[in-house]
């Protein structure tokens, strides 16, 4: 077998695996844009200024300390992404980031109050989309798959842009992706006001 023959088959089966490991990520799952309500949703988070892509040590060291630190367990981390990455430096980038907290109230986490932004994401009309969650790859297929299909969906029915909520679903391994169309700015603009109420960003 000469050399070319075996480089041949060498790039074939690399080719395979890499499709096949791209595939579990979500690669070629088809995504759908539905609308329907959304919240209320408990949010225990940080506010995060800078590239997008370094908001997972926030969420994991929320969701460690709730865990370690105070009994709460969490299943479903999330992120609300306030600006496009095409259109603002990635240093200026807005957001907030940390998990959603089930079965309490906001009375229940008062002793969180020095250490997190604790806020109700109210219950409202969304556009939302859905991806497989196998890990980090996931979140990034997602972003070249959804995004595009969320705006085209928004542009089309003339809503509003807002900010984007990404929950990721550790139990039902999947991410959702969710714009809340009657939400005002004002209710945006909270998250980050009360968070740090001497800085607001």
């Amino acid at each position: 077998m000469n050399i070319s023959v075996i480089v041949s088959i060498v790039i074939v089966f690399v080719v395979i695996v890499l499709l096949a490991t791209l595939a579990r990520y979500g690669l070629f799952s088809s995504v759908s844009v539905t609308e329907k309500e959304v919240g209320p949703l408990l949010l225990v988070y940080k506010k995060h200024i800078g590239d997008y892509k370094n908001v997972a040590p926030v969420m994991d060291e929320i969701y460690y300390d709730l865990k370690d630190n105070h009994a709460i367990e969490t299943t479903k981390g999330f992120g609300l992404y306030y600006d496009n990455p095409r259109e603002v430096e990635k240093d200026k980038l807005r957001s907030i980031v940390g998990c959603i907290v089930e079965g309490k109230s906001i009375e229940d986490l008062t002793a969180l109050n020095h250490q997190y932004g604790i806020r109700e994401y109210p219950s409202s009309k969304s556009i939302v989309a859905e991806f497989p969650y196998k890990g980090t790859l996931s979140v990034m297929l997602g972003i070249f798959k959804v995004y595009p299909k969320l705006s085209a969906y928004i542009d089309e029915n003339r809503y509003p842009k807002t900010p984007i909520l990404e929950i990721y679903d550790q139990p039902n391994m999947k991410i959702e992706y969710i714009a809340s169309v009657d939400l005002s700015d004002e209710v945006f603009d909270s998250f980050l006001v009360d968070l740090a109420k001497k800085e607001p960003i």
